[in-house]
């Protein structure tokens, strides 16, 4: 086992943090924030000339064929400089289903288009209740004319007001079924969330009666939930990514404003007050660093320990991403609580992603079963 970043790889993260510090610095953030579409036509555009958007997809469907360490890396840069997640939800969510599941049909439809960046893409998990799990799974899917009509609601669905295709899950009479679903088909419609965190976007997407062909099937019918399994080995790994390196950033800035901030003729980050927490929230991104490196080498090797060590790494990372808001707003004071500073945009995120795809009990259940092996 070797955790190392390799030449290319190590290249690969110094193009994407340089990509991101030329093209999206924290002022081209907060209009994103503030505008309704999020991610800019020409950001997109820009991001699809590196390649970055064909990682996952393999080359003879016009990607790059890497792996979810390659990607993880692309997803550390964008968290740390907290680009909105259209990227993600394409290239994480959308597109891993269509590799992982899809017909040679639905690849050839849709992953070179993916990959250029000409389509973009989410994946419909949650309904009403918010669960996470198969069971939960309450849209039906109906037999008719050789396919299926879907009929329901998917909730939280990310950067939905921007896809082009939705990879949802329905149950079908054999069982849960992923659905590749064109969101400007008869009867599909989209309502816009208000979140907190203002530049994540999700919405629900409504199905009345909509007609899937039996060729929309990600998989075999029944075998949903076991490919939306895989999917989120892929996405937890791009969650914690990105939720480390923001963290590292975070604690970043507080050292900088700890060393410069005077208060009774010294440096604030003298007292033991300060420095202390600022020192073990150092540990305590380290440690997630490791968790979230041995989860992305898990999932890329294949090794039957890869759902437990991509768990851990969700919950460590996103906890010392949370953490280190906290921290970083002790340590600043009243001005880490104004609009004009840039903190409060990491404790939103950091929040968000918390309880992205699932609440923390999801993965602290995942965690209790695989230890207890039950």
């Amino acid at each position: 086992m070797n955790l190392e970043w390799t030449e290319e790889q190590k290249i690969l993260r110094e193009s994407v943090a340089r990509f991101c510090r030329a093209e999206v610095p924290v002022e081209a953030i907060r209009a994103m924030a503030d505008g309704a579409e999020g991610l800019s036509d020409p950001l997109w555009r820009k991001i699809a000339d590196q390649a970055w958007l064909g990682v996952l997809v393999p080359e003879e469907h016009g990607g790059l064929g890497l792996g979810v360490r390659d990607l993880a890396i692309i997803l550390e840069e964008m968290g740390r400089a907290l680009i909105p997640g259209v990227y993600f939800s394409t290239v994480a969510l959308g597109t891993p289903a269509i590799v992982l599941g899809g017909s040679e049909a639905l690849k050839s439809r849709w992953l070179e288009m993916l990959a250029a960046g000409e389509k973009k893409a989410t994946l419909a998990l949650l309904e009403e209740d918010g669960q996470l799990g198969a069971a939960h799974v309450q849209t039906r899917a109906t037999r008719r004319n050789g396919g299926f009509v879907l009929k329901g609601r998917k909730f939280f669905v990310p950067d939905l007001d921007t896809a082009d295709v939705v990879v949802t899950l329905a149950r079908a009479k054999d069982g849960v079924t992923l659905f590749v679903v064109d969101t400007k088909a008869k009867g599909v419609s989209i309502e816009k969330n208000r979140l907190a965190d203002a530049t994540s976007r999700s919405g629900q997407l409504i199905l009345r009666d909509v007609e899937a062909g039996a060729d929309s099937v990600v998989g075999e019918e029944g075998e949903g939930w076991e490919i939306v399994e895989q999917i989120l080995l892929v996405a937890n790994v791009g969650i914690a990514a990105g939720s480390v390196a923001a963290a590292e950033h975070v604690l970043e800035q507080a050292v900088s404003y700890a060393r410069k901030r005077i208060q009774f003729g010294v440096p604030i980050g003298t007292f033991q007050a300060v420095k202390h927490p600022l020192a073990n929230l150092f540990a305590e991104i380290e440690s997630a660093r490791s968790a979230y490196h041995y989860a992305a080498w898990a999932v890329d090797a294949g090794i039957e320990d890869a759902r437990r060590a991509v768990a851990v790494a969700r919950l460590t990372c996103t906890d010392a991403y949370r953490n280190a808001t906290l921290v970083s707003l002790q340590a600043h004071g009243g001005i880490g609580f104004t609009w004009e500073y840039d903190l409060h945009l990491h404790l939103k995120r950091a929040l968000h992603n918390q309880y992205f795809l699932g609440v923390p009990s999801d993965y602290e259940e995942i965690v209790a079963c695989e230890a207890l092996g039950i």
